[in-house]
């Protein structure tokens, strides 16, 4: 169970980041 939190909640921080670097990636497109 413990190890299931853990793994769901870098799952989200990885996708969190991905979306961040796109993010970023659409805004230096954009300038």
């Amino acid at each position: 169970m413990v190890f299931k939190i853990i793994g769901t909640t870098l799952l989200l921080l990885l996708l969190f980041t991905d979306i961040k670097k796109i993010i970023n990636k659409i805004k230096h497109f954009f300038n």
